[in-house]
């Protein structure tokens, strides 16, 4: 009994090492704003490329802010805040000093793409963002060098090349990381095999090299990018008596005939690469006028309860989840605001969601925008301002700004569905539904110009000119 205590309680020491494996951030950024919160994603598949909140933190008065993850791996997380978002990779048992700097204030202020290039204090050399930050360097310095040769001396060009990659295996033939060494294999691929010139890697050679002798490697960011570019558009690019049967396995929605006709195509005798293509064409032709969308998730739901890989499965499942996400044309639920007002309330005017921080400069440069608007369109466009629940008491200043919109203002929780179901990680942000709650854009116009000078003001002028015809 006594040597079965001693056992178990070896069983459990391991098993808790193997498992809580801390990795610990600090940071600094320069929105000092204390409780404003940093949340921490993970991507749950590289297909879908779904974000999963893995944890969250708040920046201090001094832009300062922490946190730790427990991870038995190494994986690729994402932090965001405001409309702001940058990237970095984590190693088990590792501490990370880290600077998210001020960027463009001419970015977008709509779109979620306002990324942050991430710096580094005190990395160790033998850390995976170390590594990779360096080869990704040396790749760029070394294509940027003789790219032009490919043209002029394509002799030179392929003995170059072809010394780049034993230089590329012999530096780092005494990694052991085997994360990295498919980071460097697949890096390359996407890059240096995928240009084209004589003697360069033909489409059997770079299956046989990057899929068929080697691993599945679902969990992979690089492997699952060149996955997406070798195939990509796989359906309009396979042959046509594949394609003409995939057609009919989609018009009777039967799963059989589907992976049958997948399975005809010579490079996808592997089963996890069928189901992961099956998935691919499910994802690219969703939209498409051929293949009907009803069937094409009919299929999806027969094929999410026979796959066996775990991995494929979470791809399978989020691709389902994508399709029943809020998008254009779709009617959005008819949310309560507060205790008293829903949605449905504005049923004779559409509605402009105005999506607000108050602390937030961009959404205080747009304050006057949108005033000018709501004075001009307010009886047939509902302005609705949606702001997070204040954790503390608002500044003079942020109170003052809120004051001065003349929209309907709301403070939602953070648990409030609408944040989910309108994924909103960005401010300010703008969402145009009907009367039916049907919605028109998402994302919508902002007030103000964009790169382009349009702003919401010409629909609504639109939507106007209907009303009175």
């Amino acid at each position: 009994m006594f040597l079965k205590n001693i056992a178990f309680l070896v069983l459990f020491i391991v098993t808790f090492f193997a498992s809580a494996q801390n990795v610990s951030i600090n940071g600094i950024t320069y929105v000092p704003k204390k409780n404003k919160d940093i949340r921490i994603y993970e991507v749950s598949d590289f297909l879908t490329n779904t974000e999963k909140e893995i944890g969250r933190t708040k920046i201090d008065s001094f832009g300062r802010f922490s946190f730790t993850i427990q991870t038995p791996e190494i994986k690729k997380i994402i932090l965001r805040f405001d409309n702001k978002y940058s990237w970095m990779y984590i190693e088990p048992f590792s501490n990370y000093y880290i600077d998210l700097p001020e960027i463009d204030d001419n970015r977008s202020n709509f779109e979620k793409d306002n990324e942050i290039e991430m710096v580094f204090y005190r990395l160790d050399t033998t850390d995976i963002n170390y590594k990779i930050l360096g080869f990704e360097a040396w790749l760029d310095e070394t294509l940027a060098d003789f790219y032009y040769e490919k043209e002029t001396k394509p002799g030179e060009f392929v003995k170059k090349i072809s010394n780049f990659k034993k230089e590329v295996a012999s530096v780092y033939s005494n990694d052991t990381s085997d994360y990295f060494f498919n980071y460097l294999k697949y890096s390359i691929g996407t890059t240096v095999d995928n240009l084209q010139y004589v003697g360069s890697m033909s489409k059997d050679e770079k299956y046989n090299f990057y899929f068929s002798f080697s691993p599945f490697l679902v969990n992979h960011d690089k492997y699952m990018e060149y996955f997406n570019f070798f195939f990509e558009k796989y359906y309009y690019h396979a042959e046509k008596e594949i394609r003409q049967k995939i057609y009919n396995a989609v018009i009777r929605s039967d799963l059989k005939m589907y992976l049958d006709a997948i399975n005809e195509d010579p490079y996808l005798k592997n089963n996890e690469l069928r189901d992961l293509i099956a998935l691919l064409i499910i994802k690219e032709e969703i939209g498409s006028k051929e293949l009907p969308k009803s069937n094409l998730i009919a299929i999806l739901r027969k094929l999410e309860e026979t796959l066996i890989n775990p991995d494929i499965l979470v791809i399978a499942s989020n691709l389902l989840d994508s399709f029943e996400e809020l998008t254009n044309g779709m009617k959005v639920p008819n949310y309560k605001l507060d205790e008293v007002v829903k949605l449905s309330d504005y049923g004779n005017k559409y509605i402009y969601f105005h999506f607000y921080d108050p602390s937030n400069q961009k959404c205080n440069t747009e304050i006057a925008a949108i005033r000018k608007l709501n004075e001009k369109y307010a009886s047939i466009v509902e302005i609705v301002t949606i702001y997070p629940k204040p954790i503390e008491p608002l500044t003079i200043t942020e109170k003052r700004n809120l004051d001065a919109l003349t929209t309907k203002k709301f403070a939602l929780d953070e648990n409030h569905p609408i944040w989910n179901d309108f994924k909103i990680n960005t401010f300010p942000y703008y969402i145009l539904v009907d009367e039916q709650l049907t919605i028109k854009n998402m994302p919508a116009l902002a007030p103000s110009p964009n790169g382009l000078y349009e702003t919401i003001e010409k629909t609504f002028y639109d939507i106007k000119r209907k009303k009175v015809e």
